[in-house]
């Protein structure tokens, strides 16, 4: 779906922003410019022989200013975000800060910034690093959620995109790098306060919401003496959880499944039901995380560092579920053709019919479901650090520990309607896909609490997930003089993992028919054409009194699809690597860089159950998989002039399979019109790409710069959901499970510019501007729909950013403008669930103002033209799959800097 940028409530954020500097800004000019005299820094790199003039800068712009000279310097094609002092990146999480990043897309869950996608490769093509050392994951892939890292507690971001011999294999789209403050770095102890109070409007419109929350950050960064210091952060949050959307479910796509509600011969496919639902709740985050570094010798140092982040979410949902809709083999037929809403039925350009609105007399049924989602995640990554740095050789020795956990589960009230007129006369139901949000409707008024009894309470994939992994490296360099080679390094790295994902289901039956239950109904809210929603306003204690309580999952045994949904994967890398630094000339124009190679070998073990034919059991069954791969790769800097550089990158990359499409089980289902089935594979190999990232960089200023990058990938292979047909027991299923297919080319280009506009005359010497949009085409595809494959996943054609800054007068202000196109989504722990996301654009806007040098007070908005999320399956944007909304967000809050 287009979406258009609403200039008025941008203009009206600008304006928001710029007049609420006070009329003290004119008293602190002269203090202002005097901290924005220039200091000179020494050249980091003797043989690189570059100045570079750095600004004392505050706010954004200082931010901008310190990751545009990272940039430059950097041996490879990477993105920095940079800041001096522990608690200032400008975001409430680290997604929110990549977000910015040229080339880089953040996708959306609870109305936060969560995953990103590189240069149009989604989350299963990149890595996630803290510190150097690869992190796990909460989530069935290996993918990471961002936004569980506190902004408060990091120092620094690195994005690389061309990868380097020396760091870890596994990032074909990049690699992300977080890095701590080191103690020893700063020249005097430094503590951080801050504290913030959120609003987010839309709780008004869910009674379940609560519109209020809090979050607070208190870091400490202390270098004792000149051998020993220390960090230490916390970052607290307690934010609402608040989304309400329509959804439509799948369609009955294959003809053998559909009727003909017209009678013209052709049959028509039909979705199967749809939901209305609200949600409000909780989302607590705590994190946290503490560097010891220590200098025993001139020749040693050891440094210790630790996070933990904990997620503890708690969401009330109300959902009404309309199923009944797919006309199965024409068994709705009649019920169509007499609804009191006809159908409506549009011929695609193969011919085929879909019907997009109509109704049903009898035969659809809608339940209320009224629940409670319960998960808590947990991460810890640690590790120690040593360097010893002899006369000719440094050696870096790292050892480190990652494990992640979540425990979730879904408990559900079902309450089903009985209506005695409606049943004798036909519900007739109606819905129509044509608008923005589905719309849905009934003859009669669903909105009457005395229609709706309790059915039993559902306790959905109570599951416990651990991701533990162990690694260690080893690394040698040394600075040599031997042609155009100016240092050597080698090493290696050994890491070991293992992820188990353990689920148990059941269902408990009401016990006490006579519980109260405080029942009301409540409307969705302007804009949505739906029925009432029905709600427990005494949710808990309709639990404890009906129910009895919630069950224990050891009081119940594993249903088979329990068993089917439990697996475990163990995984062990191994890789070596030897890389050359070079400098030198070619003809007049200098140079420098790397050129390198690092081989892998990577074995597993996938362990889970597979169904036995015909039955509801069993059988365990395992499986050994082992891969080597051979990963060349070459950077080269060519410094034209003082001012402006050529990158240049080539590079054979590996991104390994997500875990949860490596584990086993096979699982069998005959109750459709079409024998299924669906598992895993276990013997799935890497996805492989080879690599060319071209690009120049003009920095006509220390905090200016344009920069152009081209990048070309060869995708070798691609993992993705295939359909085919297998025989089991003699019989027929149409299985669904991941393969190696075909792959295909990524090609694109990214532009960036940023500039403060220091010759401006005042006050608008205090504007600046960071702007950067990317391209990004491919032939690759995933491996369905068959007849009408989506596009790769994660794969938005159009990204950009537009961030307008102000830092002037102790004010420090921005507006940033986020846009991504459409793009193909792949379920997080179905990966056959694939749908597209539409393109989205967002606004957020900050101020900040220093009342005094360590006191500033700030303002934040996020979302602030309420962009709701919307989604289509089928590679077809007739076939609408959801539209949810998540609100505008305010925070108004403090820091303090002694």
């Amino acid at each position: 779906m287009k979406r258009q940028f609403k200039l008025s409530l941008t203009a009206f954020a600008i304006a928001q922003c710029l007049s609420l500097a006070s009329a003290q800004a004119q008293e602190t000019q002269e203090q202002q410019d005097t901290t924005k005299n220039a200091q000179k820094a020494q050249p980091t790199d003797a043989n690189k022989q570059q100045d570079i003039e750095v600004l004392t800068v505050q706010g954004f712009g200082a931010t901008l200013q310190r990751s545009l000279q990272n940039k430059k310097l950097a041996d490879s094609t990477v993105e920095v975000i940079s800041v001096d002092d522990i608690g200032q990146l400008p975001d409430v999480t680290i997604t929110d800060t990549l977000a910015r990043l040229p080339g880089i897309a953040a996708e959306r869950d609870r109305g936060n910034a969560s995953t990103i996608s590189i240069r149009g490769l989604g989350e299963r093509l990149n890595l996630a690093t803290m510190n150097g050392r690869e992190i796990v994951s909460g989530e069935p892939s290996r993918s990471v959620r961002f936004e569980q890292f506190p902004a408060e507690l990091i120092n620094a971001v690195e994005v690389y995109k061309s990868p380097l011999a020396s760091n870890i294999e596994g990032g074909i789209a990049g690699l992300v790098n977080m890095k701590f403050v080191n103690p020893l770095d700063k020249d005097k102890r430094q503590v951080n306060l801050s504290g913030h109070v959120m609003d987010y409007p839309l709780a008004d419109d869910i009674p379940t919401a609560d519109s209020d929350g809090y979050r607070t950050s208190f870091s400490y960064v202390d270098p004792i003496t000149d051998k020993f210091g220390v960090a230490f952060g916390v970052a607290y949050q307690d934010q609402p959880s608040i989304q309400r959307d329509v959804t439509s479910w799948s369609y009955n796509k294959s003809p053998a499944e559909q009727g003909d509600v017209n009678g013209d011969g052709v049959t028509e496919a039909a979705p199967w039901g749809a939901q209305t639902a609200t949600k409000g709740g909780t989302n607590k985050r705590i994190g946290a995380m503490t560097v010891l570094q220590w200098l025993p010798t001139d020749r040693l140092q050891l440094k210790y560092d630790l996070f933990y982040s904990k997620f503890d979410i708690k969401e009330r949902e109300d959902q009404l579920w309309f199923d009944g809709w797919g006309n199965w083999a024409g068994s709705n037929d009649w019920n169509y053709q007499n609804a009191s809403n006809p159908a409506q039925i549009v011929t695609k350009a193969d011919g085929s019919e879909q019907i997009v609105a109509g109704g049903m007399l009898f035969g659809g049924s809608h339940t209320a479901n009224n629940s409670t989602w319960f998960q808590k995640n947990e991460l810890v990554s640690t590790g120690l650090n040593a360097e010893w740095q002899g006369d000719d050789w440094t050696i870096v020795a790292d050892i480190g520990y990652s494990q992640a956990t979540i425990k979730s589960k879904w408990v559900n009230i079902s309450s089903s309607y009985d209506n005695a007129d409606a049943t004798l006369n036909g519900m007739d139901y109606s819905w129509d896909t044509r608008g923005e949000k589905l719309a849905i409707g009934s003859a009669y008024d669903i909105g009457n609490t005395a229609d709706y009894h309790m059915d039993y309470l559902q306790v959905n994939s109570d599951r416990d997930l651990k991701d533990d992994m162990v690694n260690a490296r080893l690394d040698f360099s040394r600075i040599v003089d031997f042609g155009i080679i100016d240092k050597v390094s080698f090493g290696g790295r050994w890491a070991d993992r293992e992820k188990d994902n353990d689920v148990v289901s059941w269902q408990q039956s009401v016990l006490d028919t006579n519980a109260v239950v405080d029942a009301g109904t409540y409307s969705m809210g302007s804009g949505y054409n739906v029925p009432v929603m029905y709600t427990m306003k005494n949710w808990s204690q309709v639990v404890d009194s009906a129910f009895g309580g919630i069950d224990s999952r050891n009081d119940h045994e594993k249903l088979t699809s329990d068993y089917l949904d439990n697996w475990n994967v163990k995984e062990t890398n191994n890789a070596l690597y030897l890389m050359f630094g070079l400098s030198g000339e070619l003809g007049y124009i200098p140079y420098t860089g790397n050129i390198g190679v690092r081989y892998v070998r990577t074995e597993s073990t996938s362990s889970g159950f597979d169904q036995v034919p015909n039955t509801e059991s069993v059988v365990p069954v395992s499986y050994d998989n082992d891969y080597d791969e051979i990963l060349p790769s070459l950077n080269l800097r060519f410094s034209i002039t003082e001012d402006s550089q050529i990158r240049l990158g080539l590079s054979r990359a590996m991104s390994r399979p997500p875990l949860v499409e490596m584990r086993s089980g096979l699982g069998l289902n005959q109750s459709n019109t079409v024998n299924t089935a669906s598992k895993g594979n276990p013997l799935l190999k890497p996805f492989i790409a080879n690599q060319v990232d071209l690009g120049y960089e003009y920095y006509f200023a220390e905090d200016a710069a344009f920069t152009v990058q081209l990048f070309f990938k060869d995708l070798k292979t691609h993992i993705g959901e295939s359909t085919s047909t297998i025989n089991v027991g003699g019989d027929d299923y149409q299985l669904s499970s991941p393969i190696n297919g075909d792959g295909g080319q990524i090609r694109g280009f990214e532009v960036l510019y940023q500039q403060a506009f220091t010759m401006l005359p005042e006050p608008f010497d205090g504007l600046g501007i960071y702007a950067n949009y990317s391209y990004t085409n491919s032939n690759v595809k995933e491996f369905q729909p068959s007849n009408n494959p989506l596009p790769l996943a994660g794969l938005s054609k159009n990204v950009g950013n537009l961030t307008l800054w102000y830092s002037k007068y102790n004010v420090d202000a921005k507006v940033s403008y986020n846009y991504r196109s459409e793009y193909t989504r792949v379920g997080s722990w179905d990966p056959s669930e694939l749908y597209t996301i539409g393109s989205e654009a967002t606004v957020d806007a900050s101020i900040s103002y220093q009342l005094t040098e360590n006191f500033k007070v700030m303002l934040q908005g996020q979302n602030l033209t309420n962009e709701a999320s919307t989604s289509y399956f089928d590679n077809d944007p007739s076939r609408p799959r959801g539209y949810a909304e998540w609100g505008r967000r305010y925070l108004l809050g403090f820091q303090l800097s002694m």
